[in-house]
């Protein structure tokens, strides 16, 4: 009896032991399994979630465009001034930045070699009204012949003809300005040699006139055919910030330069009060209008890679490529000539992830907060080193 007492109460020990481990296994897998199925769920609600993402419209492109390029600026009017006789400055009366008349003597040259020239042909004509009156004289019929008579005479008219040649040359012993308007350039002092051959280098004086001056700008082909004289444009310079001087195109060269695929253009910019000076640097910007409807779309709406540029669409909660034709570049921004009407909402970044038809759910893009600190430096305005700029007018 005491053995199978012994035996019951061993397998009650096992038993108790069992249940103990039995109640503490349930105690410890339940909670872990109740956290895993519930982990479970949420990956598989995320899994069959429609992805985010984010989108900002396509818009209108506005009717006006402008473009800022570089130019080079000249004076409405200038010249050089060269000595018109051989001989030596005798004394000059304009230097640079003088203001000068048509006519006024700017010079005066000693020509020696010239005086000495008319001297002689002084004296051969003398000779030749001589002679000539001489023969014309005789008054015995038969003594000279009608042709004797004309070689005299015509001798005499040649002499005649090169003692005035030589004193139209001696008129030109006073320099005188052209036109009026500022010398710019003086290059001669009293003393100095000069010549008639208007040689390189050769010249006395530069005068220009300022009032109003060109701009030549080399338009790329892209904006050309909105080039029209007539049209009006700002010029920039560095010096006066905030200040464009108005201009207006007043010529083309009517074709484009093979080597740079640019129209050489010209904008006159009145100048009545001197401010501006030719030989500066300067921007030209233009304000052209839109020559074909397009769309303006974010830069970071393009999708990534291929040959055919695309951008990703939302239509109907579903993700939809379209096939786009770009235009101008304007930066953070592009030009769509082709493709969209405006108004579609396009995918800003988009991922590799998102295939045709994907349903999806939108967020609109909100511009970034500016960050904490002292602001960046504002680009020098006017900048002659800046690149070409151009961007649709808001």
């Amino acid at each position: 009896m005491s053995n199978s007492n012994s035996s019951g109460q061993f397998w009650l020990i096992i038993l108790i032991v069992l249940a103990v481990f039995a109640g503490l296994f349930v105690l410890g897998y339940m909670p872990r399994h109740k956290q895993e199925k519930a982990r479970n769920a949420e990956a598989s609600a995320i899994t069959n979630e429609a992805p985010t993402v984010t989108v900002a419209p396509a818009k209108a492109a506005p009717d006006t465009t402008t473009v800022t390029l570089p130019a080079d600026t000249k004076s409405l009017r200038e010249t050089f001034v060269f000595a018109q006789a051989n001989g030596f400055v005798k004394s000059w009366s304009a230097d640079i930045g003088q203001k000068v008349r048509a006519g006024q003597v700017l010079a005066e040259v000693t020509t020696p070699e010239l005086d000495q020239q008319v001297a002689q042909a002084r004296a051969n004509l003398g000779l030749a009204k001589t002679s000539y009156n001489r023969l014309a004289g005789v008054a015995l019929p038969g003594a000279i012949s009608k042709q004797e008579l004309d070689v005299a005479k015509s001798q005499y008219s040649v002499q005649q003809a090169a003692l005035q040649q030589l004193l139209a040359q001696q008129s030109f012993r006073r320099i005188t300005a052209p036109f009026s308007g500022i010398v710019t350039q003086r290059n001669v002092e009293v003393g100095s040699l000069v010549s008639s051959s208007n040689a390189p280098g050769s010249q006395l004086f530069k005068i220009e006139q300022t009032e109003k001056l060109r701009a030549y700008v080399q338009v790329p082909q892209n904006f050309a055919p909105a080039i029209k004289s007539g049209m009006t444009a700002d010029y920039l310079v560095p010096e006066f910030v905030g200040k464009p001087f108005k201009g207006k195109v007043v010529r083309d060269a009517g074709a484009l330069d093979p080597n740079t695929r640019t129209l050489l253009t010209e904008v006159q910019v009145p100048n009545p009060r001197g401010e501006l000076r030719p030989g500066s640097y300067a921007q030209v910007k233009f304000y052209l209008p839109r020559t074909a409807p397009s769309v303006i779309i974010p830069a970071n709406a393009l999708v990534p890679g291929g040959t055919d540029s695309r951008v990703a669409m939302v239509q109907d909660g579903k993700i939809h490529y379209q096939p786009i034709t770009t235009a101008r570049d304007f930066g953070n921004q592009i030009e769509v000539s082709q493709g969209l009407k405006g108004g579609e909402q396009l995918v800003l970044n988009p991922a590799e992830t998102l295939t045709e038809g994907l349903a999806v759910q939108t967020k609109a893009f909100t511009p970034p907060a500016k960050p904490a600190g002292p602001p960046p430096a504002k680009p020098r305005p006017n900048d002659p080193d800046a690149p070409r700029v151009s961007s649709p007018v808001k």
